[in-house]
């Protein structure tokens, strides 16, 4: 009989406990301000920040509702969050198209204890937690493979003969670009200045692939078609719709183990990119962790909301998380007032192929719609 009292006991109390916990269970309001919405990559993201929400749902009782606003635009970015300010917000996801345009309003809700992460771009000079990739890595990593593809086509004689590579930039101004375009240069930069022929042609394009195009033409119709070397995308899309559609046009888009290929780098990795990898249309992917962003950022702006110490590196990820993105770094840059959770790039291919499931693309194909992208395989 005692021993159906304690377990009428034990029982109870957790009943108890349960419907305690659900009673102050909280809704946190979030304003999410990123880039526009047909953008891939941070589709990417919300996916992830959206799939961390459901967790802290099950573990906690806490719900996330999200307030999104998307646009290419400083301004509109700026009166967006104004807006949800003015109605209410727990905490702030920030993706900025031009950082500095965030410095006063970043600076007020810190003043007011509003958190914010950033991720992409960081907000300079005012406090924020940020959430990025090594981009300067993803660059060096897409700058080696642009040397190495072409020691392969074309033996190292290359060099000597000389020739251009293009390096597209989004926003010369903005703290992804820039880390891009260093890790490019300094695979790239040694090489121009061993041998005379070689030379770098940069051009901004706002990430835009017609832009991009425009751009590929024209350094092709001054240089000449048989003077490019290679291609260094800031991003996917300048990459696979600015370069690869020159290429065509000029008729000078040649299958990967032609010795007249012109190998091109992308950072990212999109489903678009990948279908151009499948095609022999494109060489390497340094790839961008877009849900692994989304995971790290909403774990980190719960633990601001709710007022727990943000984690150190051996804490960032749970038990059983085993991410391509890992390990995330905790680090204290002097260009960011505020600690920098940085998740890694990797090479496609390298340290996977374009058609596995653990890229960040591929996941996001599966979740809409059950299956991944067609590779033609």
């Amino acid at each position: 009989m005692m021993r159906n009292v304690l377990k009428g006991c034990t029982a109870a109390l957790a009943l108890s406990t349960a419907l305690t916990t659900m009673a102050e269970a909280k809704d946190y309001r979030v304003a999410v301000i990123r880039w526009e919405p047909n953008d891939i990559y941070f589709n990417g993201v919300a996916l992830g920040q959206q799939q961390e929400a459901e967790r802290i749902k099950t573990a906690t009782g806490d719900t996330i509702t999200f307030s999104v606003f998307g646009a290419n635009d400083a301004s509109e970015q700026l009166n967006a969050l104004q807006a949800q300010i003015d109605r209410g917000v727990d905490g702030v996801l920030l993706t900025s198209w031009r950082g500095e345009a965030m410095r006063n309003i970043v600076t007020q809700l810190h003043d007011a204890g509003v958190p914010v992460v950033t991720t992409n771009a960081w907000v300079p000079g005012v406090p924020q937690t940020f959430v990025a990739f090594d981009n300067e890595y993803a660059g060096r990593l897409g700058g080696e493979a642009l040397v190495k593809r072409l020691d392969t086509l074309r033996g190292e004689g290359w060099r000597q003969e000389g020739g251009v590579f293009i390096e597209l930039r989004c926003i010369i101004t903005a703290s992804f670009d820039i880390a891009r375009h260093t890790g490019y240069r300094s695979a790239l930069d040694p090489i121009a200045a061993e041998f005379p022929g070689v030379k770098i042609i940069e051009q901004e394009a706002g990430c835009d692939g017609g832009k991009a195009r425009k751009a590929v033409d024209d350094i092709i119709s001054r240089e000449g078609a048989d003077k490019i070397l290679g291609i260094a995308s800031i991003d996917g899309t300048m990459g696979i719709g600015g370069a690869v559609p020159a290429f065509k046009g000029q008729d000078i888009l040649f299958p990967p183990d032609d010795p007249k290929h012109i190998p091109v780098a992308t950072i990212d990795g999109t489903v678009p990119e990948f279908q151009a990898m499948a095609r022999g249309e494109i060489d390497h992917i340094s790839v961008q962790p877009a849900t692994g962003e989304g995971i790290v950022t909403m774990r980190l702006l719960y633990d601001l909301m709710s007022g727990k110490p943000l984690p150190d590196e051996a804490g960032v990820l749970i038990e059983g998380e085993a991410p391509l993105w890992a390990p995330v770094k905790v680090l204290m840059p002097d260009t960011i007032d505020g600690p920098w959770y940085q998740t890694q790039a990797y090479s496609v291919p390298g340290v996977a192929n374009f058609d596995d499931p653990r890229n960040w693309a591929n996941e996001m194909s599966v979740v809409e719609t059950g299956s991944l992208p067609d590779y033609g395989n």
